[in-house]
């Protein structure tokens, strides 16, 4: 009788195994590893398209409120700024806010008037750092302000890099949309709210 109860609870280890086995080897093959794949979520846009608006550009283009990699200095390999990204609260009324022309990062003559006399006050200051805000109107996708935003700023430090300021302590940062400086909805404030203003560390 125990040699009986013996091969009897081999038999059952040896099912137990070859099931086991079988499972394993059914999720390698595409059918049947299909019946026993768990099936993957399909995620949703955040935004819904809207053919009157611009399209969301890249994600990996936009930088937002967080840090990205420091452009390097091809010639020496070091960073061309620091990493300073926290906010900036000290307001320099020397430094005057620029404004731009709709779903535009260009610079008017009269924004490069005002970059210039900025720039003459930070050659002046040279222990500053500022940080460069872009900001952009309500009308556009966050995805697209946010990159709209970080581009006005980027074009604005290059302007005063151009005037030879120390990039080092010039840094950038988009808001997009999110902190108007008018809360109407038509064409005055908008043109107040597409800006780039200067905040001090």
């Amino acid at each position: 009788m125990l040699n009986v109860g013996k091969r009897w609870m081999l038999k059952l280890v040896l099912f137990v195994l070859v099931v086991d086995l079988f499972c394993v080897g059914c999720a390698k093959i595409p059918l049947i590893g299909k019946l026993f794949a768990k099936k993957k979520e399909q995620s949703s846009p955040i935004y819904p398209s809207d053919p009157t608006l611009p399209p969301a550009p890249d994600p990996d283009s936009m930088s937002g409120s967080y840090p990205k990699p420091l452009p390097m200095d091809p010639e020496s390999g070091t960073p061309t700024a620091q990493p300073l990204r926290m906010e900036a609260t000290k307001q320099i009324a020397e430094l005057q806010t620029v404004y731009f022309d709709f779903d535009s990062a260009e610079l008017s003559e009269s924004a490069r008037a005002v970059l210039d006399q900025n720039a003459i006050w930070l050659s002046e200051n040279p222990g500053v750092h500022v940080l460069i805000e872009g900001h952009c109107d309500e009308r556009g996708t966050v995805e697209y302000n946010l990159n709209l935003g970080e581009r006005r700023a980027a074009s604005v430090r290059e302007y005063l890099i151009g005037k030879n300021l120390d990039a080092a302590t010039l840094h950038t940062i988009s808001y997009g949309e999110e902190r108007p400086i008018d809360e109407g909805h038509d064409e005055t404030a908008w043109s107040q709210n597409r800006r780039v203003q200067f905040m001090a560390y």
